[in-house]
């Protein structure tokens, strides 16, 4: 079968990593007092705190070379918070929107994704503009993948603050640059790390990224006011600017999003020598891992929009070892061959009542023993699988791929998990 050409062109990007130093605690008594959140980013909390790599357009560079206003950004933490500092050099600031949880994306706007656990599956969004409006969302699933999205979902303890330097909306004033400040308490995050179930701490490894959404603006004079003010240029696309690019127009592809290791040094150094040992250690194979096996998910895709199922096994979907695009890391990991499953295989059938759910919605229903009774009719679902699985294909499938020290594990909606021993 032909591989996903969208993902042959994804897979060439490599996903940034960002050192995450922990913040430093007060020189004069070494205690770590409440920071200030005042948009200011260029105050001495922040001097030890490393920038980003400038953001490029969301296809990357090799699709698109072009050079937008600068966009990067910071992030430290402490016991209590993670701390996200950005700047946007920008000579127009506009942003009229000031209800909170309104449709930002419309206007310029600066937004962070958080998904903790690296599942791809049930992360935070932020979006705030220059005014310091804020929406939040969380995403159970991303829209490539039956999209579920609870919206607004708010943080009780976020705080954010906007620094200006310049004059908002104001055409006559060349602007400079617009600065977001934000503290998310860590213990809100856990919510998001079903993985850990507890605060980030030195050596964890998020998934990460940061988006800026930025349209062309005209000068124009208002109706009413008979005064100057912006107005966005008809029928021109926005520019989606952001730290990792996904290779399409779509921010909601989280196996490409950046990784961010945090550290517990306060100086670059330190932390770039531990994040070395952590990928040695680990983090390098499992990258080759997570490849390896969105290789498989997007030509599982490609083999669905064929057959209406998905491939029983990974003889089935690459009839040829070599037909295989990353057979290469498989041997330098050594690596076990992937293998491929059926998420419904233990209930094929009605005589089986021993039942598994994934996740397992009720422990009761896991070995309630018995042979059932084969006269009850099966559900059109049931009867579906029976159908897809008797002729050699799947509904769903989950695909692993495992080393002598850890596995990884993908289903058919791109959920991705490690599994635990």
């Amino acid at each position: 079968m032909s591989r996903s050409e969208e993902w042959r062109y994804m897979d060439t990007l490599r996903p940034p990593v960002y050192v995450c130093l922990r913040r430093k605690p007060s020189i004069s008594d070494g205690v770590y007092h409440p920071m200030a959140i005042d948009g200011r980013i260029d105050k001495e909390d922040w001097e030890h705190a490393p920038w980003s790599e400038r953001f490029v357009d969301i296809e990357g560079a090799p699709r698109k070379p072009t050079e937008y206003p600068l966009t990067r950004f910071k992030m430290m933490y402490d016991d209590e918070h993670l701390y996200i500092g950005a700047e946007l050099v920008e000579s127009k600031i506009w942003g009229t929107l000031h209800t909170k949880n309104s449709t930002m994306y419309h206007e310029n706007d600066f937004e962070v994704f958080l998904n903790p656990d690296g599942s791809r599956h049930h992360y935070y969004e932020l979006e705030l503009n220059c005014l310091n409006t804020i929406w939040e969302l969380l995403l159970y699933k991303p829209y490539k993948d039956g999209y579920s999205i609870e919206n607004p979902y708010n943080l009780v303890g976020l705080r954010t603050a906007v620094y200006v330097d310049g004059i908002t909306n104001s055409p006559q004033t060349i602007c400079n640059k617009w600065c977001v400040e934000m503290a998310f308490p860590l213990g809100e995050l856990v919510q998001f790390d079903s993985l850990r179930k507890r605060t980030a701490l030195a050596g964890d490894v998020w998934r990460v990224n940061f988006s800026r959404v930025q349209y062309e603006l005209d000068v124009v004079v208002d109706k009413e006011s008979s005064e100057l003010c912006y107005e966005k240029v008809p029928n021109k696309p926005e520019a989606n600017i952001v730290w990792a690019p996904t290779g399409v127009i779509d921010i909601h592809r989280p196996e490409k999003w950046g990784f961010m290791f945090f550290s517990s040094q306060q100086e670059l150094p330190g932390g770039e020598s531990e994040l070395a040992s952590t990928m040695a250690e680990y983090l390098e194979q499992q990258i080759a891992m997570e490849r390896i096996l969105d290789t498989i998910y997007y030509d599982q895709r490609e083999f669905y929009k064929l057959h209406e199922a998905f491939a029983s096994s990974f003889a089935q979907l690459y009839p040829a070892l070599e037909a295989f695009a990353h057979s290469d890391l498989l041997k330098k990991y050594d690596l076990s061959m992937p293998v491929i499953t059926s998420m419904s295989e233990r209930a094929k059938t009605h005589g089986d009542r021993h039942r598994s759910y994934v996740p397992n919605l009720d422990p009761d229903d896991d070995g309630d023993g018995g042979d059932g009774d084969p006269n009850v009719l099966l559900s059109p679902r049931a009867k579906e699988i029976q159908r897809l699985e008797a002729s050699g294909l799947f509904k769903n499938y989950m695909a692993s791929v495992q080393s002598t020290t850890q596995q990884w594990n993908v289903t058919h909606d791109g959920r991705l998990w490690k599994s635990v021993n």
